[in-house]
């Protein structure tokens, strides 16, 4: 899908989420889907970066009203004296519609976090990848659902 108008925020959310329960070869499947929303401002529009260095460490800023926000345990590993980077889409856009897709361990018995992937939608062309995924080595962290 193309185009510069921007979409309805649960159509966006929708586009993501399918995008991340689509099987992929060589990755876990993804049990949970949320999406990401200022909790300042409600706004779903967001600039996002990663830090260059260290995979697993995800900040996004609401283009709205600028308040940062983590995703899932970025926050404990983010330094803003690292090397930063800010994520763009293939067409030079830098805001997105942004969700994460969560990996459950398969045991039946505890909704811990095995694996986090990080999708962002382009907010002017529409397209849509995962611009960073990391493990998570440790439980409980069925808590990183809500930190998104």
């Amino acid at each position: 899908m193309t185009g510069s108008a921007a979409m309805a925020p649960e159509t966006a959310f929708e586009e993501l989420k399918e995008f991340l329960l689509l099987p992929e070869e060589d990755a876990h499947p993804v049990h949970e889907v949320r999406g990401c929303v200022c909790r300042q401002c409600g706004g779903r529009s967001f600039e996002v970066a990663v830090m260059a260095e260290d995979e697993g460490s995800v900040r996004r800023t609401c283009v709205s009203c600028g308040t940062h926000g983590f995703i899932a345990d970025s926050a404990e590993f983010w330094d803003d004296d690292e090397e930063i980077e800010v994520c763009a889409c293939n067409c030079g856009h830098e805001e997105f519609a942004a969700a994460a897709g969560f990996s459950l361990y398969e045991d039946g018995e505890s909704d811990d976090v095995r694996w986090v992937y990080v999708a962002l939608r382009c907010e002017a062309c529409q397209e849509i990848g995962v611009y960073e995924d990391w493990k998570i080595g440790y439980g409980p962290s069925g808590l990183l659902l809500d930190q998104v």
